[in-house]
């Protein structure tokens, strides 16, 4: 539990009974305020004091990589999966499919069918459109946002959907996915990380295949943890100096142009604040995602399909 007066201060209860981490998650909201959040160098070492002397394994704290709806706005506050799901196999399934209203996860690079959400704000009106053409978890999502609104979102849409079909034997894709961005239990902002040296931080690989941005973002995603977000000067630095060795004139970023919402946006689902285009990158085109020459510019005048190198981050 924590108290916000004279600045955040937790009292941490270490609990010996071995749990998954949901179950781990749901005792501490029951019996205390949530699993432990940590903000500082001083709660880690209080953290640390108040594990038994004698216990030597691992416990659980309430760092996660929480699920998140396409839509801006929806939030992940109910599920309804398949016994059993979500299994992450393979540490490689962070999208998620329907069928007959129950959900399961995948690899977001396998082919299904899958579900639109369009919203007409002129008239007021919504409607879904089911796809009967099977394709990759992002490649639904473009073409959602390009020609409607949105993947279908939220437990409210998919129960509205529900009355306006039949049943379908087919999966379909809806708009969940796994966000690669660490978070809270509790909803803390706090940025502090203290990962062992084999854990993830943010260690950069350049890949020196050359891959379209679309698979260069799924072989980041099954390989390693992402295509590389940009969103300080310091990581600015990290990213340039691994673009220096590439076998391409750029790399890609987890940099991409949705021209429905007519934004930027980081693949991480993190604010495009710290920019750094260089001369005569002004305007935005439908089929561009971000890259970086070797020097550390940022382009925007790139078509997602050419075949560049890529960094990822582990």
């Amino acid at each position: 539990s924590c108290s916000s007066i004279g600045g955040q201060l937790c009292d941490y209860h270490f609990i010996g009974d071995k749990k998954s981490w949901k179950a781990a998650q749901e005792y501490c909201r029951k019996n205390h305020t949530d699993l432990a959040t940590v903000a500082n160098q001083t709660d880690m070492k209080r953290l640390l004091r108040s594990t038994s002397a004698q216990y030597q394994g691992g416990a659980w704290i309430g760092l996660q990589r929480d699920w998140r709806w396409s839509q801006p706005g929806v939030k992940f506050n109910e599920s309804k999966w398949f016994a059993g799901e979500p299994n992450n196999l393979n540490n490689q399934e962070n999208c998620v499919w329907m069928k007959d209203d129950t959900w399961g996860d995948a690899s977001c690079s396998r082919p299904y069918n899958f579900i639109c959400y369009d919203e007409n704000k002129k008239s007021g009106k919504t409607f879904y459109v089911s796809s009967y053409h099977e394709v990759t978890w992002l490649e639904a999502q473009r073409y959602c946002k390009i020609y409607h609104t949105d993947l279908i979102s939220g437990v409210k849409q998919l129960e509205d959907f529900k009355t306006q079909r039949r049943k379908d034997a087919e999966a379909f894709w809806i708009g969940l996915f796994r966000d690669s961005a660490w978070s809270w239990s509790d909803g803390s902002s706090f940025s502090f990380r203290s990962w062992d040296q084999d854990e993830p931080k943010k260690t950069l690989i350049l890949i020196k295949k050359n891959m379209t941005w679309v698979d260069a973002l799924y072989y980041c995603r099954d390989h390693y943890r992402d295509l590389v977000s940009i969103t300080n000067q310091g990581e600015q630095l990290w990213v340039q100096e691994r673009a220096k060795t590439a076998s391409t004139p750029y790399v890609w970023l987890g940099l991409r142009y949705t021209c429905t919402l007519d934004f930027w946006f980081w693949v991480t689902d993190e604010t495009v604040r710290y920019t750094n285009w260089g001369p005569g990158q002004s305007g935005d085109d439908c089929n561009v995602s971000g890259a970086m020459d070797r020097e550390g510019t940022w382009v925007k005048k790139i078509d997602d399909n050419h075949q560049l190198n890529f960094i990822c981050s582990k």
